[in-house]
């Protein structure tokens, strides 16, 4: 119906409050990677919940294909992937995709502690994916904030994120320095493939990836200061990440220019 007409709203979960990612596999199924907040305290989110739906809603089924009864209540739910709350953990979602399998793949940063500074550290950028019957996790590096916000892309053969890895102008404010990260063995070891950005006045976050995105609009994402209200403009990258361009700022016609970065 092009969203002239929904369905009723349906409650998949209540715990506290969460946040959500969802993504959808070719024709065959939607996909939800959630976190929890205990007693409706959003600093204290944690846990890291997934169900898919076959039928648009109709029925939900966690990974290994069992049926659960929404909305889901319980924090051990048979939707539980990890119970990051009995390690100390909060949870920051920041990406869901899928394998050439239809396996899930989920990219979430851990952390010690809601607020910024180093209380918080370790904040590790962990990858949770379904594979041989289980759920595998992999770490791929550590960075500063828990707002540290990038998105997996995953291609034949190799999985990258674009994302703020790196240390930027604002210390210990969200976002950085953006950096490439690559896997070749379904996201078990990364390597950093190069850093994006240099000397930037402000810190970048907020990596994104363009639905059907074309190989010269690969990621995009905004710049700004954490401390202090300031100008912010918009990024964005190839495919290879060997370019990163500057939208313009004001626009003074219908077309404008973007700028290389250097």
């Amino acid at each position: 119906e092009e969203g002239r007409e929904w369905t009723p709203d349906q409650k998949l979960a209540g715990m506290g409050g969460h946040y959500q990612n969802s993504e959808p596999y070719k024709d065959e199924k939607i996909g939800t990677a959630f976190n929890m907040h205990p007693g409706g305290n959003v600093d204290k989110r944690t846990n890291l919940y997934y169900v898919e739906t076959p039928d648009f809603g109709k029925t939900w089924q966690n990974v290994q294909g069992e049926t659960v009864e929404t909305p889901l209540t319980d924090k051990h739910c048979p939707a539980l992937v990890r119970d990051f709350e009995s390690e100390g953990r909060l949870v920051y979602l920041k990406d869901l995709r899928f394998d050439s399998e239809g396996n899930p793949i989920i990219l979430i940063i851990t952390s010690n502690h809601h607020m910024p500074g180093p209380k918080g550290d370790p904040r590790t950028w962990t990858i949770a994916h379904w594979k041989g019957g289980e759920w595998q996790f992999h770490e791929v590096t550590n960075s500063t904030h828990n707002y540290d916000m990038g998105q997996l892309w995953i291609e034949d053969g190799r999985w990258r994120i674009f994302g703020p890895t790196e240390p930027g102008p604002q210390p210990w404010g969200a976002g950085g320095e953006v950096a490439l990260w690559e896997s070749t063995d379904e996201g078990a070891t990364w390597n950093k493939i190069r850093t994006l950005t240099h000397n930037s006045p402000l810190n970048h976050t907020y990596v994104r990836r363009p639905v059907n995105a074309h190989p010269d609009f690969y990621a995009l994402w905004a710049d700004g200061n954490t401390y202090v209200h300031s100008d912010s403009h918009l990024y964005f990258t190839n495919q290879a990440g060997e370019k990163v361009w500057r939208l313009p700022y004001e626009m003074e016609g219908e077309f404008g220019e973007p700028e290389v970065v250097e």
